[in-house]
């Protein structure tokens, strides 16, 4: 009896070894399932990963000193970093920028401004004499008969004159009361300077020149043409010397298309602008409707 319990005993523990041992050996099995790889294999990932990552910086660094660099410079890579550092030489090669560009940008500044101003009624200047409070005079507004009245020295013509020929007769006339005067005149408002725009416009009307203007400019302060308006039949007339307005045709389409350069108004000018076939259409159909009415009245 003893020796069955013995033998019983023996049995149940080799039934825990082997199951022990089963168990280690499912766990060992599937920890290499998961993880198949090693650290030993996992490295050379890594090396092969990083000259790709360097051969990509320095295909990077050969492109922009090929577009960006002039010949015979060399690149200036900063403190740990290897970007090249681009320079004000390789910022104007990019650029690429153009004489005609900046011209074009000056030039419309240019032409806003007049060569010779003269003055006229309704125009007000300001006369500063250097150290003469006494004889300065500010905000003098011109009046219709272009003459103004100055202390001392009595009437000055003003209207139909620039600046400067103002500036030398008061100086001169004001040597007889200061020693060498020293005479500025300055435009502080026009108003003499206009224009005139009539016709098949927005808005038809008479306005002032504060600056030089293009004719293009002129449309666009009177509104630009109506729907009655017509391109071919633009118009400028101009005085001449002997008083009289000489016309001369304009070709608003091509300057529209940038075909033909704009042109300037003058002081004076009367911009005329025709109707178009649609206006006389128009015109055709209210008299028609006006002689329907008509007959309807009589009858």
């Amino acid at each position: 009896m003893r020796s069955l319990t013995n033998r019983n005993n023996h049995y149940y523990w080799l039934c825990c070894l082997a199951s022990a041992l089963l168990m280690l050996g499912w766990g060992e099995w599937t920890a290499t399932a998961q993880d198949p790889g090693s650290d030993s294999e996992k490295t050379p990932v890594k090396q092969e990963l990083k000259p790709e990552k360097t051969t990509h910086a320095r295909s990077t660094n050969d492109k922009m000193t090929a577009v960006g660099s002039p010949a015979g410079n060399s690149a200036k890579p900063t403190a740990g970093n290897s970007a090249k550092v681009i320079t004000d030489e390789d910022r104007a090669i990019l650029r690429r920028e153009d004489a005609s560009e900046v011209d074009a940008a000056i030039m419309p500044y240019i032409n806003n401004f007049f060569a010779t101003a003269r003055l006229g009624p309704e125009d007000v200047l300001t006369v500063d004499v250097f150290d003469q409070p006494i004889y300065s005079r500010s905000n003098i507004t011109v009046p219709p008969n272009g003459k103004i009245n100055y202390p001392l020295i009595g009437q000055v013509l003003i209207a139909g004159r620039t600046t400067d020929e103002i500036e030398k007769e008061i100086a001169e006339k004001l040597q007889e009361y200061i020693i060498d005067p020293k005479v500025t005149v300055q435009m502080v408002q026009v108003h003499s300077l206009k224009f005139m725009v009539i016709g098949d416009v927005t808005g038809p009307g008479i306005y002032e020149m504060t600056r030089r203007m293009s004719l293009t400019e002129g449309l666009a302060k009177a509104g630009y043409l109506s729907k009655w308006g017509d391109r071919n039949k633009v118009r400028i007339l101009r005085m001449q010397p002997d008083g009289r307005p000489a016309p001369m045709k304009v070709p608003l389409k091509d300057i529209e298309k940038g075909k033909t350069q704009d042109i300037y108004l003058v002081p004076g000018d009367t911009i005329v602008v025709g109707g178009n076939l649609l206006k006389k259409f128009d015109q055709g159909l209210g008299l028609a409707s006006l002689v329907a009415w008509m007959r309807v009245v009589v009858q």
